[in-house]
């Protein structure tokens, strides 16, 4: 067995797939941590490490308000030549609705969205949603250039202060934005871009590349800093939001593509989070050069077939995922869940390349015993050689 290691150690050897001392726990938890612990700093994160054993891969979000997705996600300083009006009804305590009137050199956008207080009814990270959009036409497309800060407003990174305050007990990830995806569909909506690829597919792919245009600026920026590891989102142009695996190669592949060149063209790891269907375009995300591929969700939510992805793609690519946070994790029992864990670590973890994580974060309302029994068959199971 090799020498115990610390969790950077154990997740990079992991990511070069090599066996570690054993295999990384690195659940997505943050919205259990945030009732269990009452937040999710990274300093939250130490405190799971120092309890359960979490090998730590921390965010670190660009610090570029956006104002596609959230409304209120700053006071639009960093936005000079933008003059924003909001009508807001409701309470907090329920939900509000805002309509916003954005004004631009270009003309006007128009939106009206529903938003939850995080920590009411809907829950810690309530979604937030809109009965209209601002993109609607063509011309939109000039206006919606306003609503893009340029990350020079961004507060420092300090990753490498981030990595020396981990001290050993973990990754750290940046993520530049909330990804194209969610500026795409956060402000022209799923199906409307998708009744558009057959009435305006030309401003479908002009708003592609205005967006994919503007995430490299912040990859760029973020890479600029001293991001060792990328979180790449593309949740919203999953199989399972209903895109054609066809239509997946044709507009959204090559544009990742784009990104994992220019995150390794600094040397830095590619982390791609896609927590739907997956198994249509599996090889393509082998040949991609995706470096970590989450969250491979199994069945019923996603299709993940674990044994498949590992065949045909883990020699090449770390696999982190694929427990149930629902049906095992927080409606299962202890047992059931010692026993999930033990197969997924025999069926992914021999030879390196697997990080043991959920099919997306535990949910507030999981039961203790639960979490913990999860984290205690890590640990059993999870010890290289797999199997001894």
């Amino acid at each position: 067995m090799p020498a115990e290691m610390t969790s950077r150690e154990r997740l990079l050897t992991t990511i070069e797939h090599k066996e570690p001392d054993r295999v990384p726990i690195c659940p997505r938890i943050w919205a259990w941590m945030i009732e269990y612990l009452g937040g999710m700093s990274w300093l939250d994160e130490i405190r799971m490490h120092e309890e359960f054993g979490v090998d730590i891969l921390t965010d670190i979000h660009l610090g570029v308000p956006d104002y596609i997705y959230n409304p209120l996600a700053g006071d639009y300083r960093e936005l000079p030549d933008v003059k924003v009006d909001m009508k807001i009804d409701g309470t907090p305590e329920t939900r509000i609705e805002i309509e916003r009137t954005v004004h631009t050199p270009a003309g006007n956008l128009h939106e009206v969205v529903l938003y939850a207080r995080p920590g009411g009814f809907a829950g810690v990270s309530p979604t937030v949603e809109r009965s209209e959009h601002m993109l609607k036409e063509p011309d939109d497309l000039a206006k919606l250039k306003y609503l893009l800060p340029d990350p020079a407003y961004a507060r420092p990174l300090n990753v490498r202060e981030r990595i020396k305050c981990l001290d050993g007990r973990g990754l750290v990830t940046v993520r530049p934005g909330w990804g194209v995806d969610h500026l795409m569909c956060d402000s022209m909506g799923v199906s409307n871009i998708m009744v558009a690829l057959y009435d305006n597919r030309e401003m479908v792919e002009a708003a592609l590349e205005l967006f994919h245009s503007y995430y490299l600026k912040l990859l760029r920026h973020c890479l600029e800093e001293g991001a060792e590891v990328i979180f790449d989102s593309w949740y919203n142009f999953s199989l399972s939001t209903g895109w054609p695996p066809q239509i997946w190669r044709e507009l959204f592949k090559p544009r990742i593509k784009q990104n994992i060149d220019l995150i390794h063209e600094y040397g830095a790891i590619h982390h791609f989070y896609d927590d739907g269907k997956i198994m249509p375009i599996l090889d393509d995300l082998g040949e991609l050069g995706v470096d970590i591929l989450a969250t491979v969700c199994p069945p019923p939510v996603g299709d993940a077939d674990l044994a498949e992805v590992k065949r045909r793609i883990g020699d090449r690519v770390c696999i982190r995922g694929n427990v149930d946070l629902l049906y095992v994790i927080m409606k299962g029992t202890p047992e059931t869940i010692r026993e999930k864990v033990r197969e997924t670590i025999e069926i992914a973890a021999p030879g390196g390349g697997f990080i043991l994580s959920t099919s997306d974060s535990i949910r507030e309302g999981t039961p203790y015993e639960n979490v913990k029994a999860y984290f205690d068959a890590a640990r059993e199971f999870g010890l290289y050689p797999i199997g001894r």
